[in-house]
């Protein structure tokens, strides 16, 4: 952290939706969990809009504290929050925006937080925002708590390190679909695993797991597992009724497996969990075509990407 005097620092809010467009908000969280970076839709010279664009690229300073949340159907929703770094930028090396957009802040150390934590009101700190305003931990108590929480947790934390789109619509993958004869023998689709490949599919799995389990435990968020009779699923957080499979590969038939096990552990723990939320994870996101189809099933994907998790359901899963 920079070792700038923290009695001059700033802290502020900076709102999710970046063109105020909820389609693309999560592929926003995306991309500001990927290059810990918080961005603004207007314009660093535009004085219009409460002249949020001119204060996020010149008003904000490195050192400065940004939080990344909104107020959404009346509660609080948080993508993160950090230190800000030098000025601001207009892209990054790597960056594949969802839309166009004014500017950019890297933060370092960046916190992910996928809800608000449990033992600090941030509803006090949002209320109904425009795309950015300070907060005053110097004026008002409730204020003054985020603030100190969110200082308290860079300065004892490590750094992390943490898709592109369109609005509106999906777009669809067109598939031709055709009837023909039943296969012999020889032209059906199975595989053969030896038990050294079980093996080792199982061990990354279990890795996969770890990691998981380790990023939610960062944000206060605690994983279990749910028995049903002889069968289990890999990982169940009871607080989001997220029920989740793991998998060690993005292949297609490993999803498939794994939107049937879901499936099934869904509809036999109906009377413990209700509908959960239901997911995917895995080592890699997966081809939009398997995204697509999942999600008419209502089965979201969380994957790794490179010491970050995301997911494409807006944070209840990473």
């Amino acid at each position: 952290m920079t070792s700038a005097n923290p009695a001059q620092r700033r802290f502020w809010v900076v709102s999710p939706n970046v063109r105020d467009d909820y389609h693309t908000v999560g592929l926003w969280r995306q991309a500001s969990v990927r290059h810990r970076t918080v961005f603004m839709g207007y314009q660093p010279g535009d004085k219009g809009h409460k002249q949020s664009g001119y204060k996020f690229a010149h008003v904000i300073r490195p050192n400065d504290i940004v939080l990344i949340a909104r107020r959404h159907h009346h509660q609080p929703q948080v993508v993160g929050y950090g230190v800000v770094v030098g000025p601001y930028k207009k892209t990054l090396p790597g960056l594949t925006p969802p839309e166009s957009f004014g500017s950019l802040r890297e933060l370092s150390p960046f916190k992910p937080l996928s809800g608000p934590p449990k033992n600090v009101n941030m509803a006090h700190a949002l209320g109904q925002i425009a795309a950015l305003h300070e907060l005053h931990p110097r004026t008002r108590q409730a204020h003054r708590k985020i603030c100190d929480w969110m200082e308290r947790q860079l300065k004892a934390g490590e750094k992390v390190d943490s898709d592109g789109g369109g609005k509106g619509r999906r777009k669809h993958h067109g598939v031709k679909v055709k009837l023909a004869n039943l296969p012999h023998y020889h032209e059906l689709e199975f595989q053969v695993r030896t038990k050294k490949a079980v093996l080792i599919g199982k061990q990354r799995e279990a890795s996969l797991l770890a990691e998981y389990r380790d990023w939610l435990l960062k944000q206060d968020r605690k994983l279990q597992i749910v028995k049903y009779k002889r069968l289990q699923c890999d990982a169940y957080e009871e607080e989001r009724r997220n029920l989740i499979e793991a998998k060690c590969s993005s292949a297609r038939e490993y999803i498939r497996m794994a939107a049937g096990q879901l499936l099934e552990y869904a509809y036999l723990g109906r009377k413990l969990h209700g509908s959960p939320n239901k997911a995917i994870l895995l080592p890699d996101r997966p081809d939009p075509g398997s995204i697509e189809w999942l999600a008419d099933l209502k089965i979201s994907v969380v994957w790794k990407e490179k010491k970050v998790f995301l997911d494409n359901a807006n944070g209840q899963f990473s």
